[in-house]
């Protein structure tokens, strides 16, 4: 029987009594979420698993597929007599009835946030975990603890500490989880009052991997960063040590899966955190379906989430089409550009949605997490600078799927050079042969002992190349100021032995690294021929026009394609740029703007 407005199944797990010996029994119950007297239920978060490869499971006489990951989980709870209302999504949910389905999506907020707590089945294991959930609790009950051996006092467990591999290999293994990886459990996990990770019998709370995680960030941001990590010019060192047990992830990419989390519920140090952030923060997580890339965060309660009500959950909208229209309503919405500064064209996305305008992101496309890391930061940090105009954006679909607007030309690439190296195969500068490119391009000489700004021509050229090739932040590097830092840097670039710097340079070289690979990486930096140096699109070309449009918070490249029927110039969109000295609310109030109009592709 079709559900009502409001009314969601739950499952009941019936053991029946110890003398009769009975099977489980599963049956529903169903029950509406306005009830003022709901019965307490626990939301289920787990991993799917392979769609292709189910079996039957009989609840309330009926015969539903199930997958053998969701088989797995009745198993251990029934192993330990779980005995409270579940909300199951592929079981309470019709998954044959196209109108249900969707009419329940609508519905996750209040299924997450009402339950008791969300359970979040991660194995039906917990010996291959024990050590690292012990590491977990350990950290989490002492944060003055140092993660590093070398420093005392550090974390161990049992003896061990997390230069041992079998620890590393255990607490990466907790973050390995398929549920780390699905997109469905941000909004399960962000949306509920209690979370409770679940490994075999054993159980934790997610307060205490969370608190855990903050530790060890700002112990790696401060303290204990600096042993152990220069294997191979490496920077990071044993954190980046892939786990062959946990497919190569590593231990600092396990620990962002976490952090993600951590900066959208509003406890991190993101400065926005709202729904185009989440889309973006989460675009490396998986779903079985396009669609959910949009519908299975509206559940979210962000700023901005409100979308839903100008973009209905329709699973019959063609993916392009439902990816276009999400951005045409922030547009509108935010009376910002900024969703522009997600599209991305280079090499690094694979697994490209088909026919998408060229101005729209492509959610749906694959990327590694390293280049994603980097440029949700760098965008997070670009979009908050004090650089927006007060015009507001002119935006307007055509019936042929173009855009309509105007423009502001501003200049025009003509040279670019490749960002900060990715190590994948085919990359191609490297060191002080980067380095040296870079300085090329912004007209200085090769390899200069730099000291303190003096206040001459060159010296400001220095000045804004070394704030360019930082993404414009400009700061002391623990006891080295600013230029000492980039010197101490590209000694370590250029060498790559971090070994031979001392403690305090290995802070600043530290640093600044961060800081030119979260501009850089997977970008180009570029010269206009007015000898303005940026960071661009990493498929910026010369030639490329430069320009200003209405709502933008940065300038954008734009690539001269033809004219359309009007005879309005035709572009293809490329990206955002940041340049060393242009600021668009100093363009947009200090001359007379003459616009043209354009249409972008």
């Amino acid at each position: 029987m079709a559900l009502q407005a409001n009314e969601i199944r739950l499952l009941r797990l019936d053991y029946g009594s110890p003398e009769e010996h009975t099977h489980l029994k599963l049956s529903f119950e169903r029950v509406f979420l306005t009830n003022p007297d709901l019965p307490p239920f626990v939301a289920l978060s787990y991993a799917w698993g392979d769609l292709t490869k189910t079996s039957p499971l009989c609840v309330s006489k009926e015969d539903i597929p199930a997958t053998s990951n969701l088989h797995q989980v009745i198993q251990t709870l029934s192993a330990s007599r779980f005995d409270q209302l579940l909300w199951v999504d592929a079981l309470c949910i019709n998954q044959e009835d196209q109108h249900e389905r969707a009419s329940q999506v609508t519905l996750m907020g209040d299924i997450y946030s009402r339950a008791t707590y969300v359970l979040a089945f991660l194995s039906p294991e917990s010996v291959p975990f024990d050590l690292g959930l012990d590491f977990i609790e350990r950290a989490a009950s002492d944060p003055g603890l140092h993660f590093d051996p070398s420093l005392s006092p550090h974390t161990t467990v049992l003896g061990l500490n997390i230069a041992d591999k079998v620890v590393q290999d255990s607490l990466i293994g907790f973050f390995a989880a398929p549920w780390w990886t699905r997109l469905w459990t941000v909004q399960e996990f962000l949306l509920a009052q209690e979370v409770r990770f679940q490994c075999g019998q054993r159980l934790i709370n997610a307060k205490v991997v969370q608190h855990s995680c903050k530790t060890w960030i700002a112990h790696e941001k401060g303290c204990c960063w600096a042993a152990g990590r220069a294997r191979k010019g490496n920077i990071h060192g044993f954190i980046d040590n892939p786990s062959e047990a946990n497919g190569g992830l590593t231990l600092f990419a396990a620990i962002v899966r976490m952090k993600h989390l951590i900066d959208i519920s509003g406890i991190g140090k993101f400065n926005t955190t709202d729904f185009l952030t989440a889309i973006s923060l989460f675009r490396t997580r998986h779903c079985s379906n396009p669609h959910d890339r949009i519908f299975g965060l509206m559940g979210l309660r962000l700023p901005g989430s409100d979308i839903k009500n100008a973009l209905p959950v329709d699973y019959s909208m063609p993916v392009n089409f439902l990816y276009r229209d999400l951005a045409m309503t922030l547009i509108e919405k935010s009376q910002t550009l900024d969703v522009l500064s997600h599209v991305l064209h280079g090499p690094g996305l694979r697994n490209r949605t088909e026919d998408l305008p060229s101005w729209t992101p492509d959610w749906g496309a694959t990327m590694g997490d390293d280049y994603h890391l980097q440029f949700v930061e760098r965008t997070d940090k670009m979009l908050n600078l004090d650089k927006a105009g007060d015009m507001t954006p002119e935006w307007r679909l055509d019936s042929s799927g173009c855009v309509i607007t105007r423009g502001l030309q501003i200049a025009k690439i003509e040279a670019t050079a490749p960002g900060y190296p990715t190590g994948a195969p085919g990359s191609t500068l490297k060191g002080k042969p980067l380095i040296d490119k870079w300085r090329q391009l912004a007209g200085l000489p090769i390899g200069p002992e730099v000291s303190a700004y003096e206040d001459t021509v060159q010296d400001k050229r220095e000045q804004a190349f070394q704030k360019t090739i930082c993404g414009g932040i400009v700061r002391n590097f623990g006891s080295h100021s600013f230029p000492e830092a980039y010197q101490r840097w590209t000694e370590w670039f250029s060498h790559a032995e971090l070994e031979s710097l001392p403690a305090r340079s290995k802070e600043a070289t530290r640093g600044f690294n961060g800081c030119v690979r979260m501009a850089t990486l997977g970008r180009s930096v570029i010269r206009t021929e007015d000898g303005h140096m940026g960071i661009g699109p990493e498929s910026a070309r010369m030639g490329d026009l430069v320009f200003f449009l209405p709502g933008g918070k940065v300038p954008f490249v734009l690539r001269k394609v033809g004219l359309s029927p009007a005879s309005t110039i035709t572009y293809e969109f490329v990206g955002d740029v940041m340049f060393d000295e242009v600021v668009v609310g100093e363009i947009t109030n200090s001359q007379v703007l003459h616009f043209e109009d354009i249409v972008i592709i």
